[in-house]
């Protein structure tokens, strides 16, 4: 147009603004913001709307907000739309608070800006005040829609509050509002999440019981198909699929890399494989969720010949490898000992322009480790740390874990002491990492005194923080010391290994002066004792 010499007017421009607005690139949108203002063009409500969409896309609410704020200031007029973009610009920021202040100046508020702010209250699982905004709404003869209902129906489900959510359910057929398959697919959804099969099985029967409105569709399945999968009922998740496809329900993408993750994960791997080439027979592209996930599917199972080949045809079909891809290779490469191939990819992501992220450096500091290169790791991770990874406690754990199982218990303790001082929250598992490797230094007296101050820091020790102990004492022949560590386990209502036990019966059949020990052991245990 400027070669032409045909000055663009603000309806031109606004679509221009709005193009940026949608690719977010509000960069240039402000350059044609700017132009406006130069051409003394009279800004509108319409043109605010576009630059607080823009900013709202480019999660800059709150400066939209302030933009709101300025338009209101040059009395620009603020049209239901405008509204509805900052509101829901807000909710997506997760300020919800904000949203509502801004829906509280709208005289006139709709079903949707209310929607919007309920939707967001349930994201953020404050569910009771979403549920008073629903009762203001409602107080207001604004009558809620399915999109509202759905919103409330998902906040309980999220809180496990399902009889909350059916009664919601009820309550929107009741006033004559259809539910579709979103409504359906919340229950379900939520039922699934909290391991209450039943109930989405009920819901699922319910679909289909109104064929002819409609019935259960792709999205639903494949929630029923992932829980199955998730759960190791592969047989089970498989009929799902079977019945998938003999109702017509033709399975996308999604589907398929949902029961390929649970053939993977039952290692069927032969079943995957077929179900991986079936794919292209029915005219579906492989995605890299697709081959990431049969890729760490032979790695778990020491295939890693296999996934290498895999990993070379998908990036020959221009498909992109992503941190989750190259986690999977390098942890297959270090487990067959390919330290050096391992290495090798871990160099090739940074060349082709991709950043590790702490989960892939946890799989390389751990093969490291585990190959006897701690000093190579401990390098490594000094690099994760320039490169802006943030320090994590599994990251400190890997490399305690390291030094203890090269002796180097002085360094791996001075590491373990760093976590804290990192403002880390040290848990359960970087104890028993810290406990296992005293005890297998044989330090059985810090390892002890290791279990009594976790507790005393707030975190409660586990099975396994006491089977440790238990085991450390009776390697060096300290049975008086195990008992005691097993009567303070038992107080716990915590299981004990068997082959310990086990091994203090025999020590106490061989030496009658460890009955005296017995004395204080719970009656269930004396009685064990006497019977031999």
């Amino acid at each position: 147009m400027a070669v032409l010499q045909i000055s663009p007017d603000l309806y031109t421009l606004n679509i221009l603004m709005n193009c940026c607005s949608r690719l977010t690139e509000m960069r240039y949108g402000w350059c044609v913001f700017g132009e406006i203002i130069k051409r003394g063009f009279e800004i509108d409500s319409v043109t605010f709307g576009i630059l607080m969409q823009g900013l709202c896309y480019g999660g800059e609410a709150q400066l939209a907000l302030q933009v709101f704020d300025k338009m209101s200031e040059q009395a620009a007029q603020a049209r239901d739309f405008t509204y509805g973009i900052l509101i829901n610009g807000l909710c997506k920021a997760q300020k919800a608070s904000l949203a509502i202040e801004l829906l509280n100046r709208k005289l006139e508020p709709n079903v949707q800006m209310y929607s919007m702010i309920i939707d967001a209250l349930c994201k953020e699982e404050r569910i009771v005040e979403a549920v008073t905004f629903f009762e203001e709404m409602v107080g207001k003869c604004i009558s809620p829609d399915a999109y509202t209902y759905c919103s409330l129906i998902n906040g309980f489900c999220r809180l496990g509050k399902f009889v909350d959510a059916v009664s919601y359910f009820d309550r929107m057929v009741s006033e004559g509002i259809s539910p579709d398959e979103y409504n359906y697919n919340s229950l379900v959804h939520g039922f699934c999440r909290f391991n209450l099969f039943e109930g989405a099985v009920k819901v699922f029967n319910h679909m289909k019981q109104r064929k002819g409105v409609f019935s259960p569709g792709v999205v639903t399945f494949t929630i029923m198909i992932d829980h199955l999968c998730k759960q190791g009922k592969i047989v089970e998740a498989r009929d799902f699929f079977n019945q998938m496809i003999e109702n017509g329900k033709e399975p996308g993408i999604v589907t398929y890399n949902t029961l390929i993750y649970g053939l993977c994960l039952a290692d069927c791997m032969d079943e995957a494989e077929e179900l991986f080439k079936s794919i292209e027979v029915r005219g579906i592209k492989h995605d890299v969720i697709t081959y990431s996930t049969l890729i760490h599917g032979y790695c778990k199972r020491q295939g890693v010949d296999n996934a290498l080949e895999l990993f070379t045809k998908m990036v020959e079909e221009g498909l992109k490898p992503t941190n989750a891809t190259y986690s999977a290779i390098i942890g297959g490469l270090f487990q067959a000992g390919r330290v050096k191939t391992a290495k090798k990819f871990f160099e090739e992501m940074e060349i082709n322009g991709l950043s590790p992220d702490g989960g892939v450096y946890a799989v390389l500091l751990d093969g490291l480790c585990k190959n006897g290169l701690v000093g190579e790791a401990l390098k490594f991770y000094d690099k994760a740390e320039r490169n802006g990874i943030k320090a994590s406690v599994e990251l400190y754990s890997i490399l305690v874990d390291g030094l203890c199982r090269v002796g180097r218990v002085e360094e791996a303790t001075k590491m373990f002491r760093e976590i804290r001082d990192k403002g880390l929250v040290l848990d359960v598992v970087a104890y028993n990492v810290m406990i296992n490797g005293l005890c297998k230094n044989g330090k059985s007296r810090e390892a002890d005194e290791l279990l009594v101050e976790m507790e005393e820091k707030g975190c409660f020790p586990d099975s396994i923080s006491f089977n440790t102990v238990i085991r450390c004492f009776l390697k060096k022949d300290d049975t008086l010391n195990a008992i005691r560590v097993l009567k303070d386990m038992r107080g716990r209502n915590l299981k004990p290994n068997e082959a310990h036990v086990t091994m203090i019966l025999h020590r106490v059949v061989e030496d009658e002066d460890f009955r005296l020990a017995l004395d204080s052991l719970p009656s269930t245990w004396s009685k064990g004792f006497e019977s031999l």
